[in-house]
Order: structure tokens, then sequence, then C-alpha cells
């Protein structure tokens, strides 16, 4: 494990030396393979709503975007996704939607995650989940985390409080993220987090304080991407960008990631893949061991557009180019991420 100042992250970042981008992918690739070896998990990613409470200002599910059409799939539609999923050699599945939080949402989330569990562990040891659903109470966490779920997704955006503020309404707080986080951290989930890079008014310090952060929270999972503009939200307005290359930027963003979690599980991010022909080879090579391939319904794909011009790539186009970059596509297995565990251990020593 590497430590690095602000000062160095920063200037790592804004270099544009093609000597300074290898030594970071090269340094990232050993670091995986020496704690992950050349394994790439896969997440199913079942998008299941795209309704949402919340109106933050750079996502195309914000409540106050009239131009999608909002759907729900019903309980047996994301059970029998998941049972699909399963049976095509899956191990683990993701439930994103939007964030709703009432009781009647979060106990029918909690009914779909128990008859997962129950339906896959006939096969063994049954499908892993992940759910993405949002700030929800301590005691909702409590209760999906009862029905099976053991891994979240809640992204910080950005550990700039004030930079959090101004893409985000006055309702919705920064320290209510980091609430929920260390909630999620209490009830024993995998915590996962991460960050768009490029947005307006982000800056390359704030990205070294991200990575920072990502480090003093003692992250399981990092999920983060290039920013993309979705046409229809405020954030597309604003031009105040100070990352000169987003894609590039992305990519040493994940190798120096690699280097200084070398346990962490990471993910080559849609959007990475979105915005580059070579998003995924080169995310895997700068120390990415995750991908989530969309399993949403078709019909409903072109409805869950956080961003523009989102890519979806087939499970076995997926494989095929896993194979070509020089790792291994991995299937029956959960691929957890090893730094969980390692926490969970210093925290009993120290009880």
């Amino acid at each position: 494990m590497i430590s690095f100042s602000t000062t160095q992250i920063v200037d790592y970042l804004k270099s544009k030396d093609p000597a300074i981008h290898h030594f970071l992918l090269e340094k990232a690739d050993r670091y995986r393979q020496e704690n992950r070896g050349r394994a790439v998990y896969f997440r199913g990613l079942i998008e299941y709503s795209n309704i949402c409470s919340q109106n933050c200002f750079y996502c195309g599910l914000r409540r106050d975007n009239l131009f999608i059409k909002r759907y729900h799939l019903d309980r047996e539609e994301i059970i029998s996704l998941a049972m699909e999923a399963h049976n095509n050699g899956y191990q683990s599945i993701c439930l994103q939607s939007g964030q709703v939080s009432s009781s009647k949402e979060i106990d029918l989330v909690a009914e779909v995650v128990a008859t997962i569990k129950e339906l896959s562990g006939k096969k063994g040891q049954g499908l892993g989940i992940t759910l993405s659903l949002g700030e929800l109470s301590y005691q909702q966490y409590q209760q999906l985390w009862n029905a099976g779920a053991h891994r979240y997704l809640l992204r910080i955006e950005t550990s700039n409080p004030v930079l959090f503020q101004k893409i985000h309404p006055p309702e919705q707080s920064f320290s209510r993220r980091l609430e929920c986080l260390q909630a999620l951290r209490e009830i024993g989930y995998q915590v996962g987090t991460g960050v768009m890079i490029g947005f307006p008014g982000q800056s390359y310090e704030d990205l070294a304080y991200d990575l920072q952060f990502f480090r003093e929270k003692d992250i399981d999972m990092l999920g983060m991407g290039p920013y993309i503009p979705h046409p229809d939200v405020p954030l597309a307005d604003e031009k105040k960008e100070y990352i000169s290359d987003v894609f590039g930027t992305s990519i040493k963003m994940l190798a120096l990631a690699r280097i200084m979690m070398p346990d962490i599980n990471m993910v080559a991010s849609t959007a990475l893949q979105s915005i580059h022909p070579d998003g995924l080879k080169m995310g895997l090579k700068a120390g990415a061991n995750i991908v989530m391939p969309i399993l949403t319904p078709e019909k409903n794909r072109q409805d869950y557009m956080l961003y523009a011009n989102k890519k979806h790539s087939a499970f076995e186009t997926l494989q095929q180019d896993i194979k070509a970059a020089g790792y291994e596509p991995t299937l029956w297995q959960w691929g957890d991420s090893p730094h969980y565990f390692k926490r969970k251990r210093e925290q009993a020593k120290g009880e």
C-alpha cells in the first residue's frame, strides 16, 4: 500500500507525459495481480425502477425531469431476471433504482431480495446481492440486510462539501450522505462509494481529496467514472470545467486508487465504456476487477439514462473483450472484496 500527498496526486493527474501514464498503469496492474489476480467478476445490473424522489442537478432520473417515461418492474419480473442471470453463470447481481424510501417500496425490495436468496440458494451458494437505492434510514438498511443483501453502493459524487451542495438541491446534504455510509458500515455491509470525474467546477485538487477520502473511510468497493452530461438536467448548462482530459484522468484515478487501496473491489464503469471505445480494456489495465453487464429489459433501458449515450454490451461480448485484454472472466463466484474481511477482522480485534 502506497500513500501519496495531495500535491503528488495532482501532479500525476495533470501530467500529459506518456511515461507517467505508463508508470501508473504498470504499477496498478501489478498491485491488482498481487491482491486480486487476473479475475474479473460480474455483477448483473437490474435497473428495476427509474422513479426517484431526489432532484440531483446532474442525473437524468431526477424528479423534475419530465422528458422520461417512468417505470417500475413488478416483483415477479425482478425475480425472473435475477434467476435467469443465475442460470447463465452470474453469481452476483446488483438491484438499482432511483431513490424511493417509502415503507411500501422497501418492504417490496426486502421481499424480492429474500425470495432471490431462497430460490438461488437451492443451487449452491446462491446469488450475492448488491443494492444501490440511495439514502435510506438505518432501519431500512437493516431490513434489507436482514433480507439477504450484503453489499451496498452509495456514491458520494464528490468529497468536497461545498461542491456537493452545488450539484444537489438544498434539501440534500453532504452530512446525510456520510451518515448513510457510516450506517451501512455499522450494519455490516460491504460498502461501496465513488465519484464523478470531470464535472463543471471540479478541480484536480478535489479529485486528490476524493482518493484520500476513500482511504480514510476504509471503503471496500469503488465505482467511479467520467462525468457525461445529460441534456435535460441543470448541470448540462454549466461550462466551468477544469479537467482537460476526462477519460485519461478517469484512467489515472482508477490506477491511483488501485495503488493506494490494493485489496478493494473496483468497477470498470459503464460510463467509462460509454465515453471511449477502449474504456473497458483501459479500466481493467488500471486495476478494475468488476464489470456490471446491464440486465434491465430492453424496453426499459432507454428510460434509465443517468447520462447521455449510455452503452450496453452483451454478456458474451464483455467476456470476449475481457479475455482480449489479458484477464479472466470469472463466473460462479461472488468475488467479495478481501478488504472487507480484513476490515472486519481488525474491527473484531479492537472490540
